[in-house]
């Protein structure tokens, strides 16, 4: 391929892949795999995770949100809560069932992780450690423009 960006073609897999960890995820426990990813973010967030966080972090539109929310909470995987001091702001908070789907999820990101770096030193692994901290850095900073 001419012209290739591998740092960009490696982004792209790697959505992918964990977009398949989402699917095989989320047909295990009859959910959409956009309903996987929420339950992540609200675990890794905290319990003080809005639907304004995930709009902007997962840059998801407000209403495709407000959906899966509702089918979270159906499903018993997700409680909503008035924030602390304002009605208005709706804290997400996961059941002890939600908190065991984003596990699930977190230990496939690891596994993925583990395999992804089969061949690489441990010198190796450390420097790309490195460096995907410095691009991480400056992808955030291209974020905030």
């Amino acid at each position: 391929m001419k012209n290739k960006n591998e740092l960009l073609e490696f982004a792209r897999t790697t959505f992918c892949l964990k977009h398949k960890i989402h699917e095989k995820i989320a047909k295990e426990y009859s959910i959409a795999p956009i309903e996987v990813d929420m339950l992540t973010f609200i675990y890794v967030y905290g319990d003080s995770a809005t639907a304004t966080n995930i709009e902007k972090e997962r840059k998801i539109k407000k209403n495709t949100i407000s959906i899966h929310v509702e089918n979270l909470v159906q499903k018993n995987l997700l409680i909503r809560h008035d924030g602390q001091g304002d009605r208005r702001k709706v804290e997400l908070s996961l059941t002890e069932k939600g908190k065991i789907i984003a596990e699930n999820c977190l230990s496939e990101y690891k596994e993925l992780g583990n395999q992804l770096k089969i061949g690489l030193t441990k010198e190796q692994i450390d420097t790309l450690n490195n460096c995907f901290e410095v691009i991480n850095k400056n992808a955030l900073k291209l974020l905030d423009k």
